[in-house]
Formats: structure tokens, sequence, C-alpha cells
């Protein structure tokens, strides 16, 4: 067994600006979930944008399921086990992945949200696996994990010391592996967090004398290696310009509905005249430089019903 432990420094967040920021967050992972569900027009989702709004002619439904390719190989399903901001909202993502060198993936991912309407008990929690088809047609599970994320803990943690639990942690086992993390926050300098980070990495089954042997005749440069890792994440983040992000949930609202109308405007300069209007589908939009990611293009049939939350 391997503990590796190492604290870096980050810029501190204002609680009630980022919990001001959960419902729009929720309103807008809702309208872009319905788009694909539904496969509302891509002239129909600029003209909302322009007004300001979202194009959310409808709820999300408990039990939704709907696809969406991601690119010529791979397609992602989204499986609506419950949407209630005042209560709790958990998707289920399963990827599947078929390549022409006959290698395939199969990826499921389960996140829960308590709440968005109440983040003083909020909690984030989720977890998935990833399993890979040999070229005998046996699945091997090739990863699995789980993290979570206690929010009033962490500000617990940094209001009265870090004695407790750890308000982050997450787990992940591989074939040969185990690892154990645990993020504490403290204060640091004024606008500023110190993180502590801690792993802890054992060897599976048969595998944990070799495992933790050569754990311990490398710790030096692995110690040195997780160290520096952490230190060039932390300069990264302090070199972001933070001060871009949106403060208000208007100015998210009006971040995503830009990032929309732009993504719009691009996507006419790419197509004829011709091809526009009802067989645009849903709308690709640019958010991956608000908080969500790129995606393809959805290309979504209607939904059918899936209740298989355990």
């Amino acid at each position: 067994m391997t503990r590796l432990r190492h604290t870096i420094a980050t810029q501190a967040l204002d609680r009630r600006e980022v919990e001001s920021l959960l419902p729009t967050l929720h309103e807008i992972a809702e309208s872009m979930l319905v788009q694909q569900a539904d496969a509302i027009p891509e002239e129909e989702i600029r003209r909302c944008a322009e007004r300001g709004e979202l194009a959310l002619p409808r709820r999300l439904r408990q039990g939704e399921r709907f696809t969406a390719p991601l690119d010529d190989t791979a397609r992602l399903t989204t499986t609506v086990w419950a949407w209630d901001r005042r209560a709790e909202s958990a998707l289920k993502l399963e990827l599947a992945s078929e390549r022409p060198d006959l290698e395939a993936a199969e990826g499921t991912a389960e996140v829960s949200f308590r709440s968005a309407e109440h983040p003083g008990r909020l909690e984030v929690s989720a977890r998935g696996a990833l399993n890979r088809w040999t070229v005998f047609g046996r699945r091997m599970v090739w990863g699995e994990g789980s993290a979570r994320l206690d929010w009033p803990r962490w500000w617990e943690a940094l209001t009265t010391g870090a004695d407790g639990p750890a308000p982050v942690t997450a787990q992940a086992a591989f074939t040969l592996a185990r690892a154990t993390v645990a993020i504490t926050p403290s204060r640091g300098e004024p606008g500023e967090w110190l993180l502590e980070i801690s792993v802890t990495v054992t060897g599976r089954g048969i595998w944990r004398p070799l495992v933790g042997t050569a754990l311990w005749l490398a710790r030096g440069a692995v110690r040195r290696r997780f160290a520096e890792q952490l230190d060039e994440a932390a300069r990264e983040l302090r070199d972001e310009d933070f001060g871009r992000f949106p403060r208000t949930p208007e100015e998210l609202l009006a971040l995503y509905l830009e990032s929309v109308l732009r993504e719009a405007g691009e996507d006419a300069e790419d197509t004829d005249p011709g091809e526009r209007g009802e067989e645009g589908g849903a709308h690709r939009a640019a958010v991956g430089e608000v908080f969500l990611g790129k995606d393809g293009e959805a290309n979504a049939a209607g939904p059918d019903r899936a209740t298989d939350r355990p």
C-alpha cells in the first residue's frame, strides 16, 4: 500500500454566487436534454435564444430515454431516473463505441444531484464503469469508480477546520490496483483555498504483492510525479481568467444563449440554404466554453421508457 499526499493552492469561490447559479444550470441542462429527446428544429432553438429564452416546450419525464451519436463510431444513451430541482435529479449515461479495428468499449455512468433548489443539503455523487470487448467476444471490466461531493461538509471544513470526513472522496479500481482519493479544503491567503489531496493505492487480488513491491521501489519517483502533476494543474487554474465566468443567473443564461446563437451562425455558414430548417435536428450548442463540454450533433429519436434504476 502506498499513500501520497500533497497540498495545492487554488482561487477561492464565493458560496452564495455558486449556489445562486445552480437552479439556472438545472434549467439549461433540462432544456438541452428535452431538445435532444424531441429533436427540436435548430430554427426554433435559435428563435428562442434571440428572445432570451430557453427552448423548453415541456419538462423531462422520469423514465425517458434517448440516444445521440457522438461520432461515426460512438453513441450516448441517456436515461432520466429523476428530474426535480427541489429534491433530486439523476441520470444514467451509457456509452457504446465500435471501431473498425475490432476494438469496442462500453461505458456507464450514473450521476445524482441533491438538489439545485436546496444547496444547503447539496450532494453530488457519481459512479461508473468501462467494459472492453475482446476479439474473442468476451467482455472485460477495464475500470470502475465512484465519487462523491458533500457541499455542506466542504464549507464546514473551511469554517471550522479539517476534522471529520473529507468532503470529496473518490474510488477507482482497475485490473491490477485500487485507488482511494480524498480532498479536504482549508483557508489560505485571502482569496485562496488550500486543498489537501491524498491518494492511497493498493494492489488487487493476486497482484497485491507485485503492485506493492513496485510502488515501494519507485516510491520517490511516484511521489515527485504526483506532486508535479498537482502543482501543474494548480498553476493552470491560477492562470485562468475567472473574471469572465458568470457570477449571476442572468449572466449565466446570457452566456449560454450567446453560445447557442454563435453555434447556429456557424452551422448556417457551413450548410446550404436548402438543407436548413426542420432537418436540423437538435442543436449542437457550444456550451463547452460554459460548463458542459462539446457534443456531436444530437440526432435523437423519440424517447422510450426505461425504469431500471436500482
